[in-house]
């Protein structure tokens, strides 16, 4: 019961003490208050538009032929061809028609030891993704230095049976 009556004196203490300070803010009867402070108005800067850029002089034949190809995985281009089958597949992500999904391949390439190895892949369509499935054999490349260098080859097809 005392705590009760020593919090209601310290409320009530408290809220004498914020009305004071708000009756001190307050202009006193018969005294005018003060007219707020005009808001300074700045003059915008107008930006200047700067004239176009020249456009890109033309291609040339002989220019565009020494242009490099689209960029294709080195693995697709160096690796050494060979065909793993599906041990698991688990889907990660879908966006759209895109499947991003984790992938453990176990290759036996001819003459080295088999190796298992976990590789993500994204399939561009859900049938692509439908073709690879446990079990399956599928067309990969993978470096025969590192073989956590693994990557699904397109060119050849995937999902064999």
């Amino acid at each position: 019961m005392a705590a009760a009556i020593a919090l209601a004196i310290v409320l009530i203490i408290a809220v004498a003490g914020m009305s004071l300070a708000m009756q001190t803010q307050r202009p006193a009867p018969g005294q005018a208050s003060r007219p707020p402070r005009p808001t300074p108005i700045t003059p915008r800067r107008v930006r200047e538009r700067r004239p176009a850029p020249p456009p890109p002089p033309p291609v040339t034949p002989a220019v565009a032929a020494t242009e490099p190809t689209p960029k294709v995985p080195e693995l697709l281009r160096s690796g050494v061809p060979g065909d793993a089958r599906v041990v698991t597949i688990v889907d990660e992500r879908v966006v759209g028609p895109v499947t991003r999904s984790r992938l453990t391949l176990r290759i036996d390439p001819a003459g080295e030891d088999g190796f298992e190895v976990t590789i993500r892949h994204a399939f561009p369509t859900p049938d692509a993704r439908q073709a690879v499935q446990p079990g399956r054999t599928v067309a990969v490349r993978y470096d025969r230095e590192d073989h956590h260098k693994v990557i699904l080859d397109p060119e050849r097809g995937s999902g064999r049976g």
